[in-house]
């Protein structure tokens, strides 16, 4: 899926616009991980980055990380495996 949006341009300036796109990918999906509507997987998948980036993004930002239950393990499992 692909989402579009304007930005004000003279905000980001000095970014790349890469840069810029990483960025608010990282903050929306730690944005979602925090309200509990993504899981530690999705929303590493969402950010483009992998777990232990994710995670150390949440520590440098204060987000207590949430446990997963096992269900939610063995759902984040079939859904990688299935996507190889």
């Amino acid at each position: 899926m692909q989402i579009s949006f304007a930005l004000p341009e003279k905000q980001f300036v000095a970014e790349p616009i890469d840069g810029v796109t990483e960025k608010i990918r990282l903050y929306a999906a730690l944005g979602m991980y925090r309200a509990g509507k993504l899981s530690v997987g999705a929303a590493c998948e969402l950010a483009g980055v992998d777990r232990y980036v994710f995670l150390d993004f949440c520590h440098r930002e204060n987000v207590t990380l949430q446990t997963q239950t096992p269900d939610e393990l063995a759902n984040d499992f079939q859904r990688l495996s299935a996507e190889k």
